[in-house]
């Protein structure tokens, strides 16, 4: 009986936690939006090709799904490096790359 009733407890509780972070996304993404269309950050598809081109990264495979954090204006674009994840953290307004993990 217990079994029963922890599945759907779970699956609520889940859901309800990850409803704040779908609504900071959807706002991230409204930002992000009026920023481009008042010309404030370069395009991600500009952003993604000027990245690629540069040494090492030009040697990498780009993963795609991006990340844009609106508070710092700052793109999180995933690569990958032989068998390893590279992050390389580029503002959204210069085009310059701020940070890379590992």
């Amino acid at each position: 009986m217990n079994r029963i009733l922890i599945l759907p407890l779970a699956s609520a509780l889940l859901l309800a936690a990850s409803a704040p972070a779908a609504a900071r996304g959807d706002r991230d993404q409204d930002h992000l939006r009026a920023a481009a269309a008042q010309g404030q950050v370069i395009p991600l598809g500009k952003l993604i090709a000027d990245v690629r081109a540069r040494p090492p990264y030009s040697d990498m495979t780009y993963l795609g799904g991006p990340q844009f954090d609106a508070r710092r204006m700052i793109y999180a674009l995933k690569f990958m490096d032989g068998s390893q994840v590279v992050v390389v953290f580029v503002d959204a307004r210069s085009g310059r790359i701020v940070g890379r993990k590992p």
